[in-house]
């Protein structure tokens, strides 16, 4: 009976360390520790691929790495490295992956007829691995049935696609989050480094995906003799207001 006992007790030990052990880890990944931000699926005139994004992590060490793994057909499973853009935050960083595939190189054939992507994103720091990985259900994309590229959104309700200027006219894009059907994307904007400030509205142009998570939004505005817009992006639906600012800084764009 004493014997059993010991057995019994060694067996309620075991299973409190391994459960310590894997509330340990699954709080290591629970929080806001890395995010998507975005990514897109960018298909070329030729059908070739390109599989980009962006990711936000939480500075909690100097050497660290963000990895992200991903898949093509469920089989397989391949890891790329993003790299060190910049500072979000006094307390985040910005990390960007881009791969490729093209009739000029050999990388990368996994993308060469791509139907579809799903990943999930890896940062490990300080011997920790943290993961975001959409809450269980990876992250999934593919290419658009409309548009050369499919763009998703991660942890951000609005984002900028891309800008211009060009002989007196400031255009460009950006991706929003469908929340609501009823939207308005405003454009905030200075020619003479926020002296005067003016203010342009966006327009729908397309989903940009194949599962109208996110839409396509352009705007176009005439600012004679500017050589440098410096701006941000606004984003109203459902009550609410967001904003690109690219993170306290503000775009700026130059002709």
């Amino acid at each position: 009976m004493l014997k059993m006992k010991r057995i019994l007790t060694l067996f309620m030990l075991s299973a409190i360390i391994s459960m310590v052990s894997f509330i340990g880890s699954a709080a290591a990944s629970s929080g806001n520790e890395v995010k998507l931000i975005d990514s897109q699926v960018v298909k070329d005139r030729f059908n070739f691929y390109a599989f980009t994004g962006n990711i936000e992590v939480a500075n909690l060490g100097y050497a660290k790495s963000v990895t992200v793994h991903y898949t093509t057909d469920n089989v397989t499973w391949y890891d790329v490295n993003a790299q060190y853009v910049g500072p979000t935050s006094s307390t985040h960083e910005k990390w960007n992956f881009s791969i490729y595939t093209s009739s000029l190189t050999a990388d990368h054939p996994e993308l060469k007829y791509l139907n579809f992507v799903k990943f999930a994103i890896k940062y490990t720091v300080n011997g920790i691995t943290y993961w975001d990985n959409n809450n269980s259900n990876n992250y999934y994309n593919e290419p658009n049935n409309v548009l050369p590229n499919s763009a998703i959104l991660g942890n951000v309700n609005v984002a900028k696609a891309y800008d211009y200027l060009y002989t007196d006219t400031f255009s460009g894009a950006v991706y929003v989050k469908n929340i609501d059907p009823t939207k308005t994307v405003k454009i905030v904007y200075s020619t003479d480094n926020w002296a005067t400030v003016h203010e342009g509205y966006a327009t729908y142009v397309n989903r940009s995906n194949n599962f109208n998570t996110v839409e396509l939004w352009t705007y176009n505005f005439n600012v004679p003799g500017a050589t440098e817009v410096k701006y941000a992006i606004s984003y109203t639906t459902a009550g609410s207001t967001y904003w690109d600012n690219n993170y306290g800084s503000n775009y700026t764009v130059t002709y």
